[in-house]
C-alpha cells in the first residue's frame, strides 16, 4: 500500500466565536498529514497558542475551547455570492 504524503506541510489556522459562549480554533492540514504530526500540532496550539488567546473558559488550563482539526479538501469550488458564478 502506498504511504499517501502531504503536498504542503503548511496548516491554516482560523480563531473565531466571539460573542458565544465557546470561541473556537478551525484547524486545516494538508491531505496526508500523519497522525504523529497532528499531535505535534495539537501539543504546539496547546501550548503556544490557547494560552495566549482570550477569552477562555478555565483561566489555569485550556477547557473552553473547542479545536476542530480536519483534512483540506483537494477540490474546492468558489462561488461569488453576488453573482452565484462559479470561479475557478
Amino acid at each position: 500500500m502506498e504511504e499517501c504524503k502531504p503536498l504542503s506541510k503548511t496548516a491554516t489556522i482560523s480563531f473565531g466565536g466571539e460573542g458565544t459562549a465557546r470561541p473556537r480554533i478551525e484547524v486545516e492540514v494538508p491531505f496526508g498529514t500523519s497522525l504523529a504530526d497532528t499531535f505535534r500540532l495539537h501539543d504546539f496550539l496547546s501550548k503556544k497558542l490557547i494560552s495566549k488567546l482570550s477569552p477562555r473558559g478555565c483561566q489555569a488550563c485550556n477547557s473552553g475551547v473547542d479545536i476542530f482539526i480536519h483534512e483540506r479538501f483537494e477540490d474546492v469550488i468558489n462561488v461569488n455570492l453576488e453573482t452565484f458564478e462559479i470561479q475557478r
